[in-house]
């Protein structure tokens, strides 16, 4: 009996099983083995016509551990059109491998890298030989204070580069750079709260959020795919939100466009004081694959299962009532009184890296109109 009753049970269980294998789906694919994720920035800066304005790029915010051009060739840098800021590349992988990297700007420059190049970088930059770590929990140099560090909390793999007969470890390769391409959009003011933003380029943008930062209040909205040639009649909301929901409704964004949410969370941590907290009107966009492919092309090697890149691209633009009060300030600037001049000069400041670009600008325009002599 109990012979019989067990031959019973396995041949159900047999039975069961091969009424599993015939109604189950397709196995899922085996997950990627090797996979790189990238995010990064292009700022731009325009006045109410929409025309670019060469502006500092600020980057006193870097450790002192990042390699910057600057120290190699002082002075190369002033003012420039497109700041490329913090693209940092993560690696996933199920074993060690060794990486070479290959990143050009062709209208830009590599200013500021980590860890160390095989060469000192121009319009191009590259890594050879790189150690990329399946496991292990490395340690990290630096005290873990400012935006930088914020990269660093995903679950990516450490990457080593052995430059120098020194070795340095981080979980991202980080790089940023300065330089004139041509970014696909632009944005109009046309007075009272309201503007144009056209995609002037040949691919469509996936999605854009216009927002405006006045007094720590903060305003938003999300719209969707801008196709390319299109232009978008944009309003300044009239409900305030709060930096806690603007933040989420990015991070969605990028989720959307293929990262890793701890890395879609990192980028927002990263930047969410300049985005959020910075007074101004600005639209954050993200760009096509075939734009970032064009304007950063990349080579790695081995080639990565998959290649995730997601851009971001930062638009801060000066409405028309702003302008009048820069060039209300410009005038008190080039006015009689110091005591005037010095505090015009403080309000002129709260424009951050955009405060000349601005005030050239209104100088500009305070010439053609007869009203004050070009300054600076």
């Amino acid at each position: 009996m109990t012979t019989l009753h067990i031959g019973r049970r396995a041949a159900f269980a047999l039975a069961c099983g091969i009424l599993a294998l015939a109604v189950a789906p397709a196995a899922a694919k085996e997950p990627d083995k090797f996979v790189v994720h990238e995010w990064g920035t292009f700022s731009t800066f325009s006045g109410s016509d929409g025309k670019p304005l060469k502006f500092h790029p600020d980057d006193r915010d870097l450790p002192a551990f990042v390699y910057d051009y600057r120290r190699l060739v002082k002075g190369v840098f002033s003012d420039v059109l497109v700041s490329l800021e913090t693209p940092v590349l993560y690696f996933y992988t199920d074993r060690d491998r060794v990486v070479s990297v290959r990143v050009d700007f062709p209208n830009g420059v590599i200013t500021d890298w980590y860890p160390q190049a095989s060469r000192p970088p121009t319009e191009s930059l590259r890594w050879d030989n790189l150690n990329v770590s399946a496991a292990g929990d490395p340690k990290l140099i630096g005290d873990g204070k400012g935006r930088y560090f914020a990269a660093r909390e995903t679950d990516a793999r450490a990457v080593s580069s052995a430059e120098n007969n020194k070795t340095e470890t981080e979980k991202f390769l980080f790089y940023r750079g300065v330089g004139e391409p041509a970014m696909p959009l632009t944005v109009r003011g046309r007075g009272d709260g309201a503007f144009a933003v056209k995609n002037a380029g040949k691919a469509a943008l996936p999605a854009f959020v216009f927002l405006r930062v006045q007094d720590k209040k903060v305003s938003f909205q999300t719209f969707g795919s801008l196709a390319a040639g299109a232009e978008q009649q944009v309003e300044v909301p009239k409900t305030a939100s709060t930096t806690e929901k603007l933040g989420e409704a990015v991070v969605a964004l990028l989720i959307g466009q293929g990262l890793y949410e701890k890395e879609a969370r990192a980028m927002v941590k990263t930047w969410s004081a300049d985005w959020f907290g910075d007074d101004g009107t600005r639209v954050l966009y993200l760009l096509a694959e075939s734009q970032t492919a064009a304007l950063l092309p990349i080579k790695i090697e081995p080639k990565p299962d998959v290649l995730v890149r997601v851009m971001v691209g930062r638009h801060d633009v000066l409405p028309p009532e702003r302008e009048r009060e820069v060039d209300a300030l410009v005038k008190r600037v080039t006015g009689e009184s110091n005591l005037d001049a010095k505090a015009a000069d403080l309000a002129l400041a709260k424009l951050g890296r955009y405060r000349w670009a601005a005030q050239r600008a209104a100088e500009a325009r305070l010439k053609a109109a007869g009203t004050v002599g070009a300054q600076r």
